[in-house]
């Protein structure tokens, strides 16, 4: 069994590197044990905030407390001991604390996740340069076809003026 930290002070963990998800065996011979307690707790939590916490019963046998552990969520165990009659273990204020790594599937479905964000933002950015390239295309065309109007009311007013020119002429002859 490979060992964590926290030997000297009797708390060892089944494994050195954790990862969410995994079970693991949190064995306790530190201060109460040898005080003399027969019955402990462990009372475990994540990150900072002690999320998702739990006090757990521990067996004891070969001459230690042990207790089997779901492992929750990455981040940091912290875990602390405490006997019936309230005494704790808790590292002197410390805690006994246990970096948890996320799991190689949560890893890459996080991943992925983020690069599908990513490409959601570029579609989204590139939509929207899209967009204003067509608002600015159908603007130029209502401006061409202003444009175009405008010469043809020109050159209509050209026309008029000239039969009214001509109709003039013929009234003078």
């Amino acid at each position: 069994m490979k060992k964590s930290t926290y030997i000297d002070n009797g708390v060892v963990l089944s494994k050195a590197a954790i990862k969410a998800g995994e079970e693991v065996e949190i064995k306790y011979f530190g201060l109460l044990k040898n005080a003399g307690a027969r019955e402990l707790k462990v009372h475990l939590g994540y990150n900072e905030a002690w999320e998702d916490a739990e006090t757990l019963d521990m067996a004891f046998a070969e001459d230690c407390f042990s207790a089997r552990i779901q492992l929750k969520k990455a981040g940091t165990l912290h875990c602390a001991f405490v006997d019936p009659a309230g005494n704790w273990d808790n590292n002197s204020g410390a805690n006994y604390s246990f970096k948890v790594s996320a799991t190689r599937a949560k890893k890459a479905a996080e991943d992925k996740k983020a690069t599908e964000k990513k490409k959601s933002t570029r579609a989204k950015k590139e939509d929207g340069a899209s967009a204003k390239t067509k608002a600015g295309k159908s603007t130029r065309k209502s401006r061409a076809e202003k444009a175009f109007d405008e010469a043809a009311v020109s050159a209509a007013d050209g026309v008029k003026k000239t039969r009214a020119r001509k109709a003039s002429k013929k009234e003078e002859n």
